[in-house]
């Protein structure tokens, strides 16, 4: 499963149809879906639909509002008493660092252990992108890292539509970026960002196609019909795990050779064992996605 689907924070039954979905986690959103005046319900509907801890497998993150809002420490504060995976922090950018510290300060305070609260940071303004470096490693605490293209394109005074009017889009080469620089400083792989359109399969799947090349875990989606498209972009199909299988067991004892026409050598041979892994990976979790 290759999904992490997007749930308001004050919406139980949203949270709860998810559960049964074959995404690989949820984002419980108290930023952008949740309005201004709602902020206070938001985390307190959070805090009951979690107050029994956690049920299944699946990953759970909170995205907080933005450290240039009045409302992230109360944010924080909700969190911090949350069995939880990781806290999503929109619009990241250098000040990740008085959020280091607020953080250290609340697991002192409930006595958790040093660096247990993980983040995952959404790259959304330009200068988090042209200082993309700088702001992964801020912290200890990222885990990876994601770009929100609807809020980069505002910053850059277009739109979403305007990035997606051909094809390929627009910004590519930051999605490159952004696997580039997240590989180099020892992190997960990123989480590709939404695609806005809900009920546009085919364009959905071309963009997921786009994350998948360039080795992301997984696509953010903000509906429940997206997550079997791009669970089907992402899975390793019975053809890539044999022909897999195949690449391992002629190479076995060998450098380098030929087969069916292409060079195979260690890296080729790297690769087969990963898609051999996450195959058998898909099918310890109920199945091919």
């Amino acid at each position: 499963m290759s999904t992490l689907l997007f749930v308001p924070a004050n919406d139980e039954q949203k949270y709860q149809k998810a559960m049964n979905l074959p995404c690989k986690g949820m984002i419980l959103d108290l930023e952008d879906a949740v309005h201004t005046a709602q902020k206070q319900v938001a985390r307190d509907r959070l805090m009951t639909t979690l107050s029994n801890g956690r049920t299944g497998q699946k990953r759970l993150y909170v995205r907080m509002n933005g450290l240039h809002t009045p409302y992230w420490k109360d944010d924080l504060d909700a969190i911090a008493k949350l069995q939880i995976d990781g806290v999503v922090v929109p619009k990241a950018d250098r000040d990740i660092s008085m959020l280091d510290e607020y953080l250290l300060y609340l697991e002192e305070k409930h006595n958790l252990a040093p660096n247990q609260m993980r983040l995952v940071l959404m790259l959304e303004t330009a200068r988090s992108v042209v200082e993309m470096d700088a702001v992964l490693s801020a912290s200890s605490r990222v885990e990876c890292a994601s770009l929100g293209l609807a809020d980069l394109a505002l910053d850059l005074g277009t739109s979403w539509e305007d990035l997606y009017a051909q094809q390929p889009p627009l910004l590519v080469s930051v999605r490159e970026q952004l696997a580039l620089t997240s590989k180099k400083l020892g992190l997960a792989a990123p989480w590709d960002s939404v695609y806005m359109k809900i009920r546009d399969p085919e364009g959905l799947r071309a963009d997921a196609l786009i994350g998948k090349r360039l080795g992301f875990q997984g696509k953010q989606v903000i509906h429940p019909a997206q997550v079997d498209t791009v669970n089907e972009v992402y899975r390793v199909t019975e053809e890539q795990y044999a022909k897999a299988k195949e690449v391992l067991t002629k190479m076995e004892g060998q450098g380098a050779a030929q087969l069916d026409g292409w060079l195979v050598d260690e890296p080729v041979v790297q690769r087969a064992r990963q898609i051999v892994a996450a195959y058998e990976e898909s099918m310890r979790e109920g199945g091919p996605d």
